[in-house]
């Protein structure tokens, strides 16, 4: 009978990279894991992850396990998306509506929603997405190198921290402080506090400290009318609501993100907003 292995402590020879570059380095991980789960069919092909692939990432494969788990994150994440770009709300029994919305992406990364969901020619009055600085250049210079990117934003202008457009605006910002920094001021001016706004969170909370992503949080409920939170994030790694100590899957989880110099203060404390 075939079993589906929780895998071993991570390892590998290069010596691992602390701080900004190593949380970084996380969207590499996911990017290559979306990438094996198209090949092997969990997912729909996604030709705009494949322009910010590496070649290494493109060929990569990854156990089934992973490919689930990416499965489940993906399609949860795109049905909930996808209801509230037709209704303004996360609310599932909340009818269609035709009122613009905006998106707010923190942590967005390599994320190609607003290209796949057709946003562009959608209800969606602005999509935000955040991410640190070196992040939103790397982008923007793929977007720049790819016209089947570009396409979807009609005019855009290059930015010093990522791209501008009419209805897409990537921001390189550092979230841990980006309520006290000039980016917020920037982001307020452009939002329109009477749309229903969607902040979306995957798998970005767990990495600030909870006061910092509270603080985060609050913000944009202080400045928006209508908020909705969509967070698909690590907590501590056990399944019992009362755990104290994380499981097997927890503890290896843990260790491979320990040799890589990655902590989740967040996941160890509930966020309070």
């Amino acid at each position: 009978m075939t079993t589906l292995s929780l895998g071993q402590p991570y390892r590998r020879g290069a010596a691992p990279k602390a701080g900004i570059e190593a949380v970084r380095e996380t969207d590499t991980d996911a990017l290559t894991s979306r990438l094996a789960a198209c090949r092997a069919g969990y997912l729909p092909p996604d030709s705009y992850a494949e322009m910010q692939a590496s070649p290494q990432s493109r060929e990569a494969h990854r156990p089934p396990l992973i490919s689930i788990g990416t499965y489940l994150r993906a399609r949860e994440m795109d049905r909930h998306m996808e209801h509230f770009l037709a209704t303004g709300s996360l609310r599932q029994e909340t009818a269609s509506s035709t009122t613009p919305v905006q998106v707010i992406n923190i942590g967005a990364g390599s994320d190609t929603r607003f290209w796949r969901m057709s946003m562009a020619t959608s209800n969606v009055a602005l999509y935000v997405e955040l991410d640190f600085p070196e992040t939103t250049r790397q982008k923007a210079a793929c977007i720049e190198q790819h016209e089947a990117m570009q396409m979807p934003l009609g005019s855009w202008t290059r930015t010093d921290d990522g791209l501008e457009a009419d209805k897409y605006w990537l921001v390189g910002a550092d979230l841990s402080t980006l309520r006290t920094s000039e980016t917020w001021d920037r982001l307020r001016s452009r939002l329109d506090p009477s749309y229903p706004t969607l902040i979306v969170c995957e798998c970005v909370l767990a990495y600030l400290d909870a006061e910092q992503a509270n603080t985060l949080l609050q913000g944009w409920l202080e400045q928006l009318s209508h908020v909705a939170i969509l967070s698909y994030d690590i907590c501590l790694g056990g399944d019992a609501p009362d755990t104290q100590e994380p499981t097997r899957f927890g503890h290896v989880m843990l260790q491979n993100l320990a040799v890589r110099r990655l902590t989740l203060p967040g996941a160890r404390h509930p966020i309070c907003i």
